[in-house]
């Protein structure tokens, strides 16, 4: 139940059910926010489509042409569901805006409320289990869906306040509350967009990263510095660059084991790290000879 696809197709499943759901409940309810939640739904059903696309793009391995892997699709699929996530927003503020400025405020009933906090309870699960799955393998596009699974439970609590409070005579609220919904929405979907968008940039990662590579890297035997660290995303994996320092005086061949000593000290300190690239330069002699090479 872990892997990714199958974490995918079970949000997908359940997006359906509740858009389905809500939007007739929201109908023959009477209920704008209640509609707006299903719209929400009905965005995490195509997002979750792009996810299974990019998911399964992301694991076919490298080619001449892709020499680095695909990784990177699993970085478009969290951009896809931003957008999915800014467009429906969109269209729940234009629709609830209308009806506010055209006084056409609806009077949701009962089963409006009963399905709105039923979606509450389903959403966060389905959030909660996304999050996890995501973060056990570090994936960018469950993460973003994740993420999507937790402001549709927000907005389906948003859509319960506000058709309580329609319910108690304040017809008005309804709509707010779809409204409110299209706001976190668009906050939460343009989040995610940054964030990604920041990925394909080659953005470098956070420093307590970069710090584990360092670290890792001037464990090894014979290495007298790190000279340069760049390193870049590409999915949920990690590809290194760096620049070692050795006496001048090793030969090719040990200085090329001492580098091979730095790629695997470093994959196997630091998780998901695909590929290492170490250029090795000359250091000083500080009066000593080279030293007994990797151990």
């Amino acid at each position: 139940m872990l892997r990714p696809m199958v974490c995918t197709w079970i949000g997908l499943v359940s997006n359906a059910g509740l858009a389905v759901g809500k939007i007739i409940v929201g109908l023959l309810a009477g209920s704008t926010a209640l509609v707006a939640d299903g719209n929400h739904s009905l965005a995490d059903v195509l997002s979750d489509v792009g996810i299974l696309l990019s998911l399964k793009a992301a694991s076919r391995p490298p080619d001449e042409n892709h020499p680095y892997g695909h990784h990177s699709f699993e970085t478009l699929g969290a951009i896809v569901v931003a957008v999915f996530m800014l467009a429906t927003a969109g269209v729940i503020l234009a629709k609830a805006a209308v009806a506010i400025a055209w006084g056409r405020l609806p009077e949701p009933e009962l089963p409006a409320l009963i399905a709105s906090l039923v979606s509450v309870v389903i959403k966060e699960i389905m959030a909660r289990y996304t999050l996890w799955v995501g973060q056990r393998h570090h994936s960018p596009a469950l993460l973003a869906n994740g993420a999507m699974h937790r402001s549709d439970a927000i907005s389906s609590l948003v859509a319960a306040l506000g058709i309580g409070g329609a319910m108690a005579g304040w017809l008005l609220l309804d709509s707010v509350g779809a409204i409110v919904i299209a706001v976190l929405i668009g906050r939460m979907g343009w989040g995610l967009l940054r964030e990604n968008v920041m990925v394909l940039m080659d953005t470098m990662p956070e420093p307590e990263l970069l710090e584990s590579i360092r670290s890792a890297g001037a464990g090894v035997a014979c290495v007298q510095e790190i000279r340069d660290l760049r390193v870049r995303r590409r999915g949920r994996f990690y590809l290194a660059d760096l620049r070692i320092a050795v006496h001048p005086d090793h030969a090719i061949g040990a200085a090329h084991d001492i580098a091979h000593d730095v790629e695997d000290r470093i994959r196997t300190a630091v998780p998901n790290m695909a590929r290492v690239f170490v250029h090795v330069e000359p250091g000083g002699r500080d009066g000593h000879g080279p030293c007994a090479g990797p151990g």
